[in-house]
């Protein structure tokens, strides 16, 4: 056996023996006898160690050593407490100390030292309110005196009383990838004897912690403790607010905008005013790269309907006549404003499109209801020649009692929960709290919530889209058989930027993706999208007038219309791979609005298997059934005729 490995695992009992010996200091002495279990296998012997409260054993000079299992220390002093320690050896081996024991001489008892149990590991997220719990610690004389807590590794934690039995904090802001703490318990008894035990609190990374309160989540944040930044477009370390040239195109920012080129994307290879020069050339030369000398502007629009005749929908169709181009340049897009105020001076939508040239439809959630519009568009030429504006048109959408929002509560009515959910888990039901909203989807039988916890933003409104709808094109990409949801955020005292969290009701397979669907570009998977571990929420960054407002302008509203999809590739591969779907029949993951544990990821990656290759797959196992029924049949008609110590 190799004695490097073995431990001492000894027990000790302590019998007092009092001699009364008149010395010539008329000092009164006592003698101890200490017994403790015999080690198999033998070792080649033991040594006894002694110590006084307060100091350290010394083992190079042991009180006893022998083979026996048992000795007399004698010398000791009346009313003193003395602790007492065996080791076994063999040879230059020694084992680890036994179990401390002490002893007051003059007393009949022995004391034994407490064991401390600082409770298991936990799991919790940034803000939790965590307990430790060293409630499961012991002492074999009932005499614990006191508890101390003390944290040795991680993110800073405050505890509420580290004297505590059960002491509680809330858990630290963490990076990225989540931090361990671990922390130490010491349990003392009355006669000075401990124990020590650790435990460990894994603290994960919250999808909505701020931590500079720049109203974008750290998960989304590049810059998470700079109020001042959250995006670097260029990934050249400095935030788009301070970096002249976000796309590191040679071109500042300001210019692109001056002149209508993309300051997030590198345009300097390409030619805007189709002139034969660069942008960049244009730059470097001090010219204009929307100028195109002697090009005729198409000519002003004329608007068609709607009109102010009668009321609208929250999604009307906006309509012009034809466009007209004197040097017959092509027509390259429309700018489509839309407002409240006679002469512009803000806009509810603001969009440049290059595919709905004389006719725009309005998506969900830009409009309200009961409210008076003014709209007005402007044609563009494909040399860069832009017409005047047309003349303003009104309409007025319907009242709130003839919405699909009667009751004005931000929801529409049919979709409404009959009961009430906690969809975002925190232990309050989400009809109880401000910032969410949960409704009913009308694609998949699930339900979805929106939340929303960002600084100076409040959510308005959330409905569960069809992403199929004339407002939509398919995505041939990805299955989204949740369709898609909407929501409206107004952001006050300045707010540009938002962050809300969406979560499900039953987790989205692995490999899922958020998309979003633009006018000119179709569905796209969006970037500033982060889902949670259990893939039961993501959590998205909006920017006002940009990434993720679909009405185009910075005008302190966002309105975003997205959603949830597995792409069909991969959902083809986990078909032919034979991954089963999650929840049995149905084929998919988002049957029922149930607080079922989350699938698996083995579980949760067929999930969106193609419903045509499902139809197929009953087709076919329904057709076998019949033949095995068939045949069973015919073969019944044709038969009428299975415990060793360690030192």
């Amino acid at each position: 056996m190799n004695k490097k490995s073995q431990h001492l695992f000894l027990i000790i009992t302590i019998i007092f023996v009092a001699t009364f010996t008149l010395s010539v200091s008329e000092a009164y002495c006592a003698n101890a006898v200490v017994t403790w279990s015999a080690n198999q296998p033998a070792p080649e012997g033991y040594r006894v160690f002694v110590k006084l409260s307060g100091q350290n054993y010394n083992y190079n000079i042991p009180a006893w050593y022998g083979t026996a299992t048992t000795c007399t220390i004698t010398g000791l002093s009346e009313g003193t407490t003395y602790y007492f320690v065996v080791r076994a050896y063999d040879g230059q081996q020694e084992s680890a100390d036994s179990t401390e024991v002490s002893l007051v001489t003059g007393s009949s008892t022995t004391n034994t030292a407490p064991v401390a149990d600082a409770g298991s590991s936990q799991n919790v997220t940034e803000g939790d309110n965590v307990t430790l719990n060293g409630s499961g610690s012991t002492d074999s004389d009932n005499n614990i005196a006191s508890y101390q807590w003390a944290q040795t590794s991680g993110v800073s934690a405050v505890l509420s009383d580290g004297t505590s039995v059960t002491p509680t904090f809330s858990a630290p802001i963490v990076a990225l990838g989540g931090d361990t703490l671990t922390f130490l318990l010491t349990v003392t008894d009355s006669e000075g004897l401990s124990d020590t035990s650790s435990c460990t609190v894994n603290v994960a990374k919250s999808q909505s912690t701020d931590s500079d309160g720049d109203n974008v989540a750290d998960v989304l944040d590049a810059f998470p403790n700079d109020p001042t930044e959250w995006a670097d477009n260029d990934n050249d370390g400095t935030g788009n607010n301070a970096d002249t040239d976000d796309d590191n195109d040679g071109m500042p920012d300001s210019w692109e905008t001056q002149y209508g080129l993309n300051p997030l994307v590198n345009d300097a290879d390409l030619d805007l005013d189709g002139d034969g020069v660069s942008n960049k050339d244009e730059y470097d030369n001090g010219s204009d790269p929307s100028y195109v000398p002697s090009n005729y502007t198409p000519d002003k629009p004329v608007v068609s309907s709607p009109t102010v005749v009668g009321k609208v929908g929250l999604t009307p169709v906006l309509l012009t006549e034809a466009y007209f181009d004197y040097d017959n340049d092509a027509h390259l897009k429309t700018q489509w404003q839309i407002s409240t105020e006679s002469d512009f001076t803000s806009c509810v939508l603001d969009i440049s499109s290059t595919s709905q040239l004389t006719s725009y439809t309005v998506t969900e959630l830009v409009l309200d209801t009961d409210t008076t519009y003014y709209w007005r568009i402007k044609f563009f030429d494909s040399r860069n020649g832009e017409s005047d504006w047309s003349e303003s048109s009104t309409f007025t959408t319907i009242d709130a009692a003839d919405s699909i929002d009667a009751d004005g509560n931000g929801m529409p009515d049919d979709q409404e929960l009959d009961v009430d959910v906690d969809i975002d888990n925190n232990g309050t039901l989400d009809s109880s709290q401000d910032n969410i909203m949960c409704v009913k989807t009308v694609q998949g039988s699930s339900i979805i919530g929106v939340k929303c916890t960002s600084n100076d933003t409040v959510l308005v409104s959330v409905k569960s889209i069809a992403y199929d709808t004339e407002n939509y094109g398919v995505n041939n990409s990805a299955e989204m058989s949740l369709g898609l949801v909407g929501f409206k955020l107004y952001l006050n005292n300045g707010a540009t930027s938002a962050t809300v969290t969406v979560y499900f009701s039953e987790a989205a397979p692995v490999g899922s993706q958020w998309y979003k669907y633009a006018v000119d570009t179709g569905w796209q998977v969006y970037e500033n999208a982060v889902f949670s571990d259990d893939g039961k929420s993501v959590t998205l960054m909006l920017v006002d007038g940009g990434s993720g407002d679909e009405d185009g302008v910075a005008n302190g509203v966002i309105v975003d219309p997205s959603g949830l999809g597995f792409p069909i590739s991969v959902a083809s591969t986990a078909s032919d791979g034979g991954a089963s779907a999650a929840g049995g029949g149905g084929g998919g993951c988002f049957i029922s609005a149930s607080n079922s544990a989350s699938p698996s990821s083995s579980d949760r990656i067929g999930c969106f298997v193609a419903k045509q290759t499902t139809v197929l797959i009953s087709i076919l196992g329904l057709a076998a059934a019949i033949l095995l029924s068939i045949n069973l049949a015919h073969k019944e008609r044709k038969n009428t005729k299975v415990g060793i110590n360690k030192y």
